[in-house]
Protein backbone atom coordinates (compact mmCIF):
# COMPACT_ATOMS: atom_id res chain seq x y z
CA UNK A 1 0.00 0.00 0.00
CA UNK A 2 1.01 3.30 -1.21
CA UNK A 3 2.18 6.15 2.24
CA UNK A 4 -0.49 8.29 0.01
CA UNK A 5 -3.61 5.99 0.29
CA UNK A 6 -2.69 4.27 3.45
CA UNK A 7 -3.00 8.24 4.68
CA UNK A 8 -6.22 8.99 3.00
CA UNK A 9 -7.72 5.83 4.59
CA UNK A 10 -6.20 6.56 8.10
CA UNK A 11 -7.22 10.50 7.45
CA UNK A 12 -11.34 8.39 6.65
CA UNK A 13 -11.37 7.05 9.71
CA UNK A 14 -10.26 10.33 11.91
CA UNK A 15 -13.13 12.23 10.02
CA UNK A 16 -15.58 9.36 10.63
CA UNK A 17 -14.47 9.65 14.38
CA UNK A 18 -14.84 13.23 14.52
CA UNK A 19 -18.87 13.23 13.10
CA UNK A 20 -20.03 10.11 15.25
CA UNK A 21 -20.81 12.50 17.53
CA UNK A 22 -22.76 14.87 15.80
CA UNK A 23 -26.46 14.68 14.86
CA UNK A 24 -27.62 13.76 11.62
CA UNK A 25 -28.36 17.09 9.76
CA UNK A 26 -25.92 19.29 11.33
CA UNK A 27 -24.10 21.26 9.20
CA UNK A 28 -19.74 20.38 9.15
CA UNK A 29 -17.02 22.72 9.07
CA UNK A 30 -15.07 23.52 6.20
CA UNK A 31 -12.21 21.99 4.07
CA UNK A 32 -9.56 24.12 5.99
CA UNK A 33 -10.54 23.22 9.11
CA UNK A 34 -10.95 19.56 8.28
CA UNK A 35 -7.30 20.32 7.27
CA UNK A 36 -6.18 21.34 10.35
CA UNK A 37 -8.18 19.22 12.85
CA UNK A 38 -6.44 16.07 11.06
CA UNK A 39 -2.91 17.42 10.04
CA UNK A 40 -4.07 16.30 6.06
CA UNK A 41 -3.44 18.33 3.03
CA UNK A 42 -6.48 20.10 1.26
CA UNK A 43 -6.64 17.10 -1.69
CA UNK A 44 -6.35 14.40 1.09
CA UNK A 45 -9.23 16.39 2.91
CA UNK A 46 -11.53 16.72 -0.76
CA UNK A 47 -10.57 12.69 -1.22
CA UNK A 48 -12.38 11.96 2.07
CA UNK A 49 -14.98 14.00 2.26
CA UNK A 50 -15.76 12.46 -1.41
CA UNK A 51 -15.56 9.22 -0.11
CA UNK A 52 -17.79 9.92 2.83
CA UNK A 53 -20.05 11.41 0.07
CA UNK A 54 -20.46 7.92 -1.89
CA UNK A 55 -20.94 5.78 1.59
CA UNK A 56 -23.80 7.86 2.54
CA UNK A 57 -22.86 9.27 5.51
CA UNK A 58 -22.39 13.39 4.48
CA UNK A 59 -24.04 15.12 1.29
CA UNK A 60 -21.83 17.74 -0.25
CA UNK A 61 -22.58 20.73 -2.38
CA UNK A 62 -20.19 23.20 -2.95
CA UNK A 63 -19.17 25.22 0.40
CA UNK A 64 -21.91 23.05 2.26
CA UNK A 65 -21.71 19.52 3.65
CA UNK A 66 -24.86 18.02 5.77
CA UNK A 67 -23.98 14.87 7.84
CA UNK A 68 -26.71 12.41 6.41
CA UNK A 69 -26.03 9.55 9.31
CA UNK A 70 -23.54 8.15 11.46
CA UNK A 71 -20.79 6.30 10.45
CA UNK A 72 -20.71 2.53 11.41
CA UNK A 73 -17.98 0.15 11.87
CA UNK A 74 -18.21 -1.22 8.74
CA UNK A 75 -17.90 2.03 6.73
CA UNK A 76 -14.29 1.93 8.57
CA UNK A 77 -10.96 0.72 7.17
CA UNK A 78 -9.66 -2.05 9.05
CA UNK A 79 -6.47 -1.14 11.02
CA UNK A 80 -4.21 -3.05 9.00
CA UNK A 81 -4.80 -1.18 6.19
CA UNK A 82 -4.15 2.28 7.69
CA UNK A 83 -1.27 0.84 10.21
CA UNK A 84 2.44 1.66 9.26
CA UNK A 85 4.84 -0.96 8.46
CA UNK A 86 5.96 -1.24 12.27
CA UNK A 87 2.83 -1.21 13.42
CA UNK A 88 1.62 -3.77 11.39
CA UNK A 89 4.33 -6.28 11.98
CA UNK A 90 3.35 -5.79 15.77
CA UNK A 91 0.02 -6.49 15.38
CA UNK A 92 1.35 -9.90 13.67
CA UNK A 93 3.86 -10.19 16.55
CA UNK A 94 0.85 -9.08 19.10
CA UNK A 95 -1.79 -12.35 17.54
CA UNK A 96 1.28 -14.53 17.24
CA UNK A 97 1.93 -14.53 21.06
CA UNK A 98 -2.00 -14.36 21.66
CA UNK A 99 -2.59 -17.70 19.36
CA UNK A 100 0.77 -19.33 19.68
CA UNK A 101 0.58 -22.10 22.78
CA UNK A 102 3.95 -20.96 23.90
CA UNK A 103 4.77 -23.19 27.35
CA UNK A 104 6.59 -22.19 29.95
CA UNK A 105 10.48 -20.79 29.43
CA UNK A 106 9.95 -21.01 25.80
CA UNK A 107 12.87 -19.72 23.51
CA UNK A 108 12.40 -19.29 19.70
CA UNK A 109 15.13 -18.03 17.36
CA UNK A 110 14.71 -14.28 15.38
CA UNK A 111 14.74 -15.92 12.49
CA UNK A 112 11.90 -18.46 12.74
CA UNK A 113 9.47 -15.77 14.36
CA UNK A 114 10.12 -13.30 11.33
CA UNK A 115 9.58 -16.50 8.69
CA UNK A 116 6.41 -17.23 10.66
CA UNK A 117 5.39 -13.50 10.52
CA UNK A 118 6.69 -13.18 7.40
CA UNK A 119 8.49 -9.83 8.18
CA UNK A 120 12.41 -8.60 8.70
CA UNK A 121 14.47 -10.34 11.46
CA UNK A 122 14.98 -5.84 11.44
CA UNK A 123 11.28 -5.21 12.53
CA UNK A 124 11.53 -8.61 15.04
CA UNK A 125 14.48 -7.22 16.74
CA UNK A 126 12.71 -3.74 16.93
CA UNK A 127 9.69 -5.56 17.95
CA UNK A 128 11.28 -7.47 20.83
CA UNK A 129 13.27 -4.28 21.81
CA UNK A 130 10.07 -2.89 22.49
CA UNK A 131 8.21 -5.53 24.32
CA UNK A 132 11.03 -6.15 26.79
CA UNK A 133 8.71 -4.60 29.67
CA UNK A 134 6.81 -7.07 28.71
CA UNK A 135 8.52 -9.97 30.43
CA UNK A 136 9.98 -10.75 27.20
CA UNK A 137 13.72 -10.14 25.72
CA UNK A 138 16.42 -10.75 23.02
CA UNK A 139 19.18 -12.76 24.29
CA UNK A 140 22.62 -12.50 23.14
CA UNK A 141 21.77 -15.71 20.65
CA UNK A 142 19.31 -13.47 19.36
CA UNK A 143 16.18 -15.59 20.40
CA UNK A 144 12.97 -14.52 22.56
CA UNK A 145 13.25 -15.24 25.68
CA UNK A 146 9.57 -15.66 27.52
CA UNK A 147 10.23 -16.83 30.66
CA UNK A 148 10.98 -13.86 33.19
CA UNK A 149 7.52 -13.33 34.54
CA UNK A 150 7.70 -13.55 38.64
CA UNK A 151 4.38 -12.70 41.08
CA UNK A 152 5.59 -9.50 41.88
CA UNK A 153 5.63 -8.70 38.48
CA UNK A 154 1.79 -9.57 37.63
CA UNK A 155 0.95 -7.70 41.05
CA UNK A 156 2.59 -4.33 39.34
CA UNK A 157 1.10 -5.07 36.30
CA UNK A 158 -2.21 -5.49 37.69
CA UNK A 159 -2.25 -2.75 39.91
CA UNK A 160 -1.86 -0.19 36.99
CA UNK A 161 -4.11 -2.38 35.04
CA UNK A 162 -6.56 -1.72 37.28
CA UNK A 163 -5.81 2.28 37.85
CA UNK A 164 -5.73 3.32 33.85
CA UNK A 165 -8.49 0.83 33.10
CA UNK A 166 -10.91 2.05 35.56
CA UNK A 167 -10.24 5.56 34.62
CA UNK A 168 -10.76 5.15 30.90
CA UNK A 169 -14.14 2.97 31.87
CA UNK A 170 -15.10 5.85 34.36
CA UNK A 171 -14.56 8.49 31.00
CA UNK A 172 -16.84 6.55 28.61
CA UNK A 173 -19.37 6.09 30.81
CA UNK A 174 -19.81 9.46 31.47
CA UNK A 175 -19.90 10.40 27.69
CA UNK A 176 -23.69 9.29 26.39
CA UNK A 177 -22.15 10.14 23.24
CA UNK A 178 -18.68 8.94 22.80
CA UNK A 179 -17.65 7.92 19.64
CA UNK A 180 -16.34 4.67 21.05
CA UNK A 181 -20.37 3.47 21.59
CA UNK A 182 -20.35 2.56 17.79
CA UNK A 183 -17.92 -0.05 18.26
CA UNK A 184 -19.21 -1.50 21.27
CA UNK A 185 -22.26 -2.08 19.23
CA UNK A 186 -20.06 -4.77 17.12
CA UNK A 187 -18.16 -5.58 19.85
CA UNK A 188 -21.03 -7.30 21.79
CA UNK A 189 -22.25 -9.09 18.27
CA UNK A 190 -18.93 -10.66 18.37
CA UNK A 191 -19.21 -11.92 21.97
CA UNK A 192 -22.31 -13.30 21.75
CA UNK A 193 -21.79 -15.09 18.60
CA UNK A 194 -18.48 -16.46 20.70
CA UNK A 195 -20.55 -16.95 23.20
CA UNK A 196 -23.15 -19.93 21.01
CA UNK A 197 -20.22 -21.45 19.44
CA UNK A 198 -18.82 -24.70 21.06
CA UNK A 199 -15.87 -24.85 23.05
CA UNK A 200 -13.25 -25.61 20.20
CA UNK A 201 -14.03 -21.62 19.44
CA UNK A 202 -12.86 -20.87 23.01
CA UNK A 203 -9.16 -20.24 21.57
CA UNK A 204 -10.36 -17.73 19.91
CA UNK A 205 -11.05 -15.76 23.16
CA UNK A 206 -7.81 -13.78 23.96
CA UNK A 207 -7.77 -11.49 20.79
CA UNK A 208 -10.97 -10.96 21.31
CA UNK A 209 -10.38 -9.91 24.87
CA UNK A 210 -7.30 -7.92 23.79
CA UNK A 211 -10.09 -6.00 21.23
CA UNK A 212 -12.53 -5.16 24.12
CA UNK A 213 -9.64 -3.88 26.62
CA UNK A 214 -8.03 -1.66 24.08
CA UNK A 215 -11.31 -0.43 23.46
CA UNK A 216 -11.67 0.81 26.52
CA UNK A 217 -8.45 2.05 26.64
CA UNK A 218 -8.97 3.51 23.87
CA UNK A 219 -11.94 5.42 25.29
CA UNK A 220 -9.86 7.40 27.39
CA UNK A 221 -8.12 9.07 24.39
CA UNK A 222 -4.70 9.52 26.18
CA UNK A 223 -2.19 7.89 24.17
CA UNK A 224 -0.54 6.33 26.78
CA UNK A 225 -3.59 4.28 27.57
CA UNK A 226 -3.21 2.64 24.24
CA UNK A 227 0.34 1.80 24.63
CA UNK A 228 -0.39 -0.12 28.03
CA UNK A 229 -3.01 -1.82 26.47
CA UNK A 230 -1.12 -3.56 23.78
CA UNK A 231 1.01 -4.58 26.39
CA UNK A 232 -0.77 -5.56 28.78
CA UNK A 233 -2.63 -8.26 26.66
CA UNK A 234 0.56 -10.11 25.71
CA UNK A 235 1.30 -10.75 28.97
CA UNK A 236 -1.87 -11.24 30.40
CA UNK A 237 -2.56 -13.80 27.47
CA UNK A 238 0.51 -15.61 26.77
CA UNK A 239 0.79 -16.43 30.92
CA UNK A 240 -2.82 -17.31 31.08
CA UNK A 241 -1.68 -20.27 28.56
CA UNK A 242 0.10 -21.92 31.03
CA UNK A 243 -2.83 -23.34 32.70
CA UNK A 244 -4.99 -25.10 30.43
CA UNK A 245 -7.13 -26.98 33.64
CA UNK A 246 -9.68 -24.57 33.58
CA UNK A 247 -9.08 -22.47 30.03
CA UNK A 248 -12.65 -23.31 28.48
CA UNK A 249 -14.93 -22.59 31.46
CA UNK A 250 -12.60 -19.64 32.64
CA UNK A 251 -12.58 -17.54 28.77
CA UNK A 252 -16.85 -18.44 28.66
CA UNK A 253 -17.22 -16.53 32.16
CA UNK A 254 -14.80 -13.60 31.36
CA UNK A 255 -17.26 -13.44 27.95
CA UNK A 256 -20.20 -13.20 30.22
CA UNK A 257 -18.43 -10.60 32.44
CA UNK A 258 -17.45 -8.80 29.28
CA UNK A 259 -20.97 -8.36 28.36
CA UNK A 260 -22.69 -7.71 31.47
CA UNK A 261 -20.05 -4.50 30.59
CA UNK A 262 -20.91 -3.96 27.55
CA UNK A 263 -24.20 -4.24 27.87
CA UNK A 264 -25.20 -2.12 30.57
CA UNK A 265 -22.92 0.90 28.72
CA UNK A 266 -24.84 0.53 25.78
CA UNK A 267 -27.64 0.80 27.68
CA UNK A 268 -26.59 4.29 29.67
CA UNK A 269 -26.12 2.21 33.19
CA UNK A 270 -23.14 3.97 33.99
CA UNK A 271 -22.80 3.13 37.87
CA UNK A 272 -23.88 -0.82 36.90
CA UNK A 273 -20.90 -0.61 33.81
CA UNK A 274 -18.34 0.53 36.31
CA UNK A 275 -19.55 -2.04 39.10
CA UNK A 276 -19.58 -4.77 36.51
CA UNK A 277 -16.04 -3.70 35.28
CA UNK A 278 -14.70 -3.37 38.86
CA UNK A 279 -15.25 -6.68 39.22
CA UNK A 280 -13.78 -8.50 35.46
CA UNK A 281 -10.46 -6.41 36.63
CA UNK A 282 -10.60 -8.83 40.24
CA UNK A 283 -11.72 -12.01 38.12
CA UNK A 284 -8.92 -11.44 35.67
CA UNK A 285 -6.49 -10.37 38.61
CA UNK A 286 -7.31 -13.89 40.15
CA UNK A 287 -7.05 -15.89 37.18
CA UNK A 288 -3.54 -14.49 36.39
CA UNK A 289 -2.38 -15.47 39.37
CA UNK A 290 -4.01 -19.01 39.90
CA UNK A 291 -2.62 -19.73 35.70
CA UNK A 292 0.78 -19.05 36.26
CA UNK A 293 3.32 -21.94 37.36
CA UNK A 294 5.35 -19.54 39.75
CA UNK A 295 7.77 -22.22 39.93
Amino acid sequence: MSRQNQTFKAATNQAMDLFSGLEPGSELGTEAELCEQLAISRTTARNVLSHLAGLGILEWEGRRKVLLRAPTVADRFPPEDVALPAERAEHQFHEWILRTDLPPNAQIHESELARQLGISVALVRDLLQNFRVSGLSREPQQTLDVSRFTRDYALEMCDMRELIEREAMRRLCADPDHPALPRMIEMERLHINLLARDDSAMTEFPALDARFHRLVCAAARNRFYDEFAHRISIIVHYHYQWNKRDETVRNREAIREHLAVIQAVLQGRSDEAREAFDQHLQTARETLLASVNWS
